[in-house]
């Protein structure tokens, strides 16, 4: 079994438990047994515990980059901030363990909160680039402050996805339709306070 082959397996344990149990419960034994290899593994490769805690925000902060649109101009107001929901979800599910442990644990592991602030703080020029390009074309109101409305439209997508996740609403609720069809719905919604 090769090196890489090994990292993959335990960064995939130790997400798996992080989301599950939480960072405190999530140890090095316990990830090596899920990943099926021992536990000196984890030592070897990343030194300890919170060497792999790095890892899953190394990945993450590669990952921000994604959170971006190159062809604004070329959308709708609507497209634009759909593509940004689903593109935010889509992100959040992906690095869903560093999140979960970010609001349960953050005051503990600086470093995750740190992290999750960075994503916000990404996530948020992206719509605040959107808005005021939208706005400079006449497609928003000018009244509107594109700072604040980029704020509203993060916590739109962070309540929604903090709420599914722990709630399992979209189930709980019996709602039968897809996230992309929940997504479009509060982004038209949100889109009739800024137009």
């Amino acid at each position: 079994m090769g090196k890489e082959s090994t990292r993959i397996k335990l960064i995939k344990a130790f997400t798996q438990l992080l989301v599950e149990n939480g960072y405190q419960a999530a140890t090095t034994s316990k990830t090596a047994k899920l990943a099926g290899v021992n536990e000196g593994s984890i030592f070897r490769i990343f030194k300890n515990k919170r060497g792999l805690l790095q890892a899953l925000i190394d990945q993450c902060m590669q990952d921000i980059k994604l959170l971006q649109h190159a062809d604004i101009a070329k959308m709708t107001i609507e497209e634009c901030l759909q593509k940004s929901a689903q593109q935010y979800q889509a992100f959040m599910i992906k690095h869903q363990a560093l999140v979960v442990v970010g609001v349960k644990e953050s005051l503990e592991l600086r470093e995750v909160g740190e992290a999750i602030e960075k994503v916000s703080a990404h996530f948020k020029e992206v719509i605040e680039k959107i808005l005021m390009e939208k706005a400079e074309s006449g497609c928003l109101s000018k009244k509107i402050n594109p700072k604040i409305q980029a704020n509203n439209f993060i916590w739109l997508n962070f309540g929604y996805f903090i709420t599914n996740k722990r709630f399992n609403y979209t189930e709980s609720r019996g709602i039968e339709e897809n996230e992309d069809m929940i997504l479009k719905e509060h982004v038209l919604e949100y889109i009739k306070g800024i137009v």
